[in-house]
């Protein structure tokens, strides 16, 4: 199966740093043009340089776009520059997101709202500008990284988890009316990879590490096992695929 996505254009939210860094990495090495929305912190900034310099390694085309997603301007701009820069849009990765550990008596208003602002209303602030310049040319691919714990309900709050089911109604609604326009909508729903975020949620090496027991496969997903069902979603052999909600967990979630 040849993956190649030679002549077309992505952008990837969230593009320099875990998941987002090797969905970059992976198009980019599939021939694709990829755009990487960044926002303007260290963090982020750190990653765009590793994620830049693996894909100058390889050949790749890259540009980058430092952009707040839940500023629906800078999701214009965004697409804007793209297109400028590349002259088409045909993938969208929504893949910025973030979570804070934190009970109900510990998650407060303004924890609450930031969470449902990143996680949910930016991919739609992404989706709405991208899906204008989709509809123009008849087809494109938009995929969400959702999470399996919109369905266990893990991920560190009940922000994340609200937030991250959200995406799965998006999914399924956005489905129903892009695919005449020839546009897949679809989302892959991760479990335990190894990134800043599981780390971020439990600390511990040693206590993080039990969460192996829970993976049939025995061990931590990686960004790439993500990153590798994105590039398939992103190819012409997913035409057929829209509105699914697609677990890559290691079997953990119906464990």
């Amino acid at each position: 199966m040849n993956l190649d996505l030679k002549g077309k254009t992505a952008i990837v939210t969230g593009g320099s740093r875990g998941i987002g860094a090797a969905i970059s990495a992976l198009l980019a090495e599939s021939g694709a043009n990829v755009m990487i929305d960044y926002l303007p912190i260290e963090k982020d900034i750190e990653g765009l340089k590793q994620v830049e310099k693996q894909i100058r390694d390889t050949g790749g085309v890259f540009d980058s776009f430092a952009g707040d997603v839940t500023s629906p301007e800078a999701m214009e701009d965004l697409c804007s520059k793209t297109l400028d820069r590349f002259g088409s849009l045909d993938i969208l990765v929504n893949s910025a997101g973030f979570t804070v550990p934190a009970g109900i008596r510990d998650l407060s208003a303004n924890m609450w709202e930031s969470g449902i602002k990143v996680n949910l209303s930016g991919a739609y602030y992404a989706t709405r500008a991208a899906c204008r310049h989709m509809l123009s040319q008849g087809a494109g691919r938009i995929i969400y990284i959702g999470s399996a714990g919109s369905i266990t309900g893990g991920g560190g709050s009940a922000a994340y988890s609200a937030a991250k089911a959200g995406i799965n109604g998006l999914v399924r609604a956005l489905s129903k009316e892009l695919a005449p326009q020839g546009i897949t909508v679809n989302a892959v729903l991760p479990a335990l990879i190894e990134t800043d975020l599981l780390r971020d949620k439990e600390p511990d090496p040693e206590k993080r590490n039990k969460y192996i027991e829970r993976i049939p496969v025995g061990r931590f997903g990686t960004p790439e096992d993500v990153a590798y069902m994105v590039l398939f979603l992103a190819s012409e052999y997913a035409a057929f695929i829209t509105g699914q909600n697609i677990i890559v967990d290691g079997g953990s979630t119906y464990k």
